[in-house]
């Protein structure tokens, strides 16, 4: 990885024949200034580029070739050159060039859904890589809490979940660690709601559960410090979030 982002190797071919698309063209330009890497790939794919527009022509085989296979088609009977015998049979050119034209779509087609798939797999890569960062942002941040002399655990618990809220009430900024979390529909989250002293429910993020992890853990960055609260309540909600809560609540504690 560079500071320009993951590599655009993948992308070079198509970006030194001019296949790509505008904004595609702009950011493999853009990466390719920054990362000497993915430069010298780059003239290395400019290099063939350039070959395939300067590659010899065929030449036509000398007159005397061309007689003598003459000939020796004649003498087998192929009908060559307007003889009466049956010959080979001749496609017409505008058979030819509907072929032709079929075979450039097919091919087409293929590098368009390699593509795609090729997208694809670079996207899943991103999103674990952006997981996997943020997990160890929130470890982060926990081993900080831990290390603060006034910090405190509170005990979370619902029917089947459980866990604990990690806190320092001076602190706008806390960590929610939970088991046993319900799986839920693909269009619902869990929403985190901070409670204040008067009852007011503030929602204090969505989050979902971490299927790749034996627990969930949730970094909850506060408007105001902890201290401004008395408890906090986890509901099911629409994938969008509510203003308050109405769903089922998961998880719940006082602090």
């Amino acid at each position: 990885m560079t500071a320009m982002g993951r590599h655009v190797e993948a992308e070079l071919g198509a970006y030194a024949l001019g296949a790509l698309e505008l904004q595609e063209a702009a950011r493999v330009d853009a990466h390719v200034r920054q990362c000497r890497r993915c430069r010298l790939s780059l003239d290395q794919h400019q290099a063939v580029a350039e070959g395939l527009l300067h590659s010899p022509r065929p030449l036509p085989p000398p007159k005397s070739v061309r007689a003598e296979l003459r000939q020796r088609l004649l003498a087998r009977g192929t009908g060559y050159a307007g003889s009466s015998r049956p010959g080979l049979r001749t496609i017409p050119l505008p058979t030819v060039t509907g072929l032709l034209v079929t075979a450039v779509v097919a091919l087409s087609l293929v590098a368009l859904q390699m593509q795609t798939s090729l997208r694809r797999v670079e996207d899943q890569v991103r999103a674990a890589q952006e997981a996997q960062e943020e997990r160890a942002r929130v470890d982060g941040v926990s081993l900080a809490l831990l290390t603060y002399p006034a910090r405190q655990v509170a005990m979370v618990s619902g029917d089947r979940a459980y866990g604990t809220f990690l806190f320092e009430p001076r602190l706008p900024m806390a960590v929610l660690n939970a088991w046993g979390l319900p799986e839920v529909g693909s269009a619902q989250v869990f929403q985190l709601w901070l409670i204040r002293p008067d009852g007011e429910r503030v929602s204090a993020g969505l989050f979902v559960r971490d299927a790749d992890a034996p627990f969930t853990r949730v970094l909850l960055d506060m408007s105001e410090p902890a201290k401004s609260f008395v408890g906090l309540g986890v509901t099911v909600e629409p994938l969008d979030g509510s203003p308050a809560p109405t769903g089922p609540r998961v998880l719940a504690a006082d602090f």
